[in-house]
């Protein structure tokens, strides 16, 4: 996992200094083709106050199939839900790939699943390590992992459908998604242990 960390401090968000303690991880996706992690700088550190950008938004960090940006501390408010999860959840955005558009809100037209499934995989492998990572340094666990649409149904997020509208389409949804996340932890953990039990025995034979 390629983390790389630059604040979007013109954003408004990041200027109103607002602090959470984490609670949850809220995922989510872009829903704009072909613009990659890096790239959101550029177009979100910008101030809404100052006429520069029409729109109030800032999520934690993007992942795409390469690389994680973190452009919001953890413990920072982020504007990322439209709703009461902004209180309590760590947001982010999984970037989609090119090659395809979107009609009717969240219908993807031309979507060649099978085409976008490399970078399905390497974009959701990403996400997995950044929600373990996050999960660690929190005290949380895959359960307190939910997408924007399971946000809304709950009554703390706006009604978007990601990451539903997408997900399905490379056979996963969210539930899959938190096993995913559940199963790497436990094989962190199992490797810290064996480590742990190495350098013990070999102190003891000293």
């Amino acid at each position: 996992m390629k983390l790389f960390t630059k604040y979007m401090t013109r954003n408004d968000c990041y200027t109103a200094g607002r602090k959470i303690t984490p609670k949850g991880i809220m995922v989510h996706s872009t829903a704009v083709p072909g613009v990659m992690a890096a790239e959101w700088f550029s177009r979100w550190n910008k101030s809404y106050k100052a006429g520069e950008i029409n729109r109030q938004v800032c999520v934690h960090a993007f992942v795409d199939d390469k690389e994680i940006w973190q452009y919001l501390p953890w413990d920072h408010r982020g504007w990322h839900a439209g709703g009461a999860a902004n209180n309590t959840h760590i947001g982010f955005e999984i970037c989609e790939p090119a090659g395809f558009s979107y009609k009717s809100g969240s219908v993807m037209v031309g979507y060649d699943a099978a085409k976008q499934e490399d970078y399905f995989r390497k974009a959701w492998q990403n996400a997995v390590e950044l929600c373990v990572m996050l999960c660690k340094k929190y005290g949380l666990n895959e359960n307190d992992i939910i997408c924007h649409s399971e946000g809304y149904k709950l009554g703390i997020a706006s009604n978007h459908a990601d990451v539903m509208h997408w997900f399905p389409k490379h056979g996963e949804n969210m539930d899959t998604f938190r096993k995913a996340v559940k199963k790497r932890w436990r094989t962190i953990q199992i490797s810290i242990l064996i480590l742990e039990l190495e350098i013990w025995w070999s102190l003891r034979s000293v």
